[in-house]
């Protein structure tokens, strides 16, 4: 998923006030009220803010996990990078898998100007997103659980056997200086460990803040990726990975 300046000015609003009107959004933002209902609606598609009756709020946390609404929020200046280094790998006809990380979101923008690929994705916002950009998009089915944009099942592990996609574009919680990739929600470290035996090329997106840590669930290791891509150099890092 991708952001406007004018729609993380929203959300900065939004993090300082429990409630706003689109009327004061508008004067906040130097923008029509129209513009602010347009933006409003996609963040909203997007899980990423709550509409009512007069104006915007926040939605509630998920117990648990970060949601899908806190990931997208958090590091945005370093997703985008990684999506644009990440980009150099695409190319026209590929069928691209993207698991359902915000940082694997990011790329869609750049996914959207390639011609005739077509996104596999377990992500429904992602999927909602790729849509809107014009992109061919297949949403791999399954179920989603604890209010997750996130589908997992039997039902997604069946669709990820049945493709064999191109390239897979895929994040993590944690990296350590050793190499190892691990996450702590063991669903969806499954769900990537069939993604990554079910495309020809891997490429792991990584921003800087999770350089260092471990959780829980082993997902692999960097020397079993193809491609790495972090928005700053790891260089305590060791790995055979090639590295963008």
């Amino acid at each position: 998923m991708s952001i406007s300046s004018r729609q993380e000015r929203i959300l900065h609003i939004l993090n300082e006030r429990s409630f706003v009107t689109v009327n004061d959004l508008a004067k906040l933002t130097f923008t029509s009220p129209s513009s602010i209902r347009r933006d409003l609606t996609y963040l909203q598609n997007n899980g990423l803010v709550k509409r009512s009756h007069g104006g915007v709020s926040l939605p509630g946390p998920v117990s648990g996990v970060a949601s899908f609404y806190d990931r997208s929020r958090k590091n945005i200046r370093e997703k985008r990078l990684i999506a644009q280094k990440a980009a150099s790998l695409l190319a026209d006809g590929q069928n691209i898998l993207l698991d359902s990380s915000s940082t694997a979101a990011f790329l869609l923008p750049h996914i959207a100007k390639c011609n005739d690929v077509s996104v596999f994705t377990n992500n429904l916002s992602t999927a909602l997103h790729a849509i809107e950009l014009g992109i061919d998009t297949h949403c791999l089915g399954g179920q989603a659980k604890n209010k997750s944009a996130a589908l997992s099942g039997s039902e997604t592990y069946r669709a990820l056997s049945n493709i064999r996609a191109d390239i897979l574009f895929f994040s993590s919680q944690s990296v350590d200086g050793s190499g190892n990739i691990s996450d702590s929600t063991e669903e969806e470290n499954f769900v990537r460990l069939l993604m990554l035996t079910a495309a020809k090329t891997t490429v792991f997106l990584c921003d800087s803040e999770k350089f260092g840590t471990a959780s829980v669930h082993r997902l692999c290791h960097l020397d079993e990726v193809d491609y790495a891509v972090f928005d700053r150099p790891y260089d305590e890092l060791k790995t055979t990975c090639k590295l963008l």
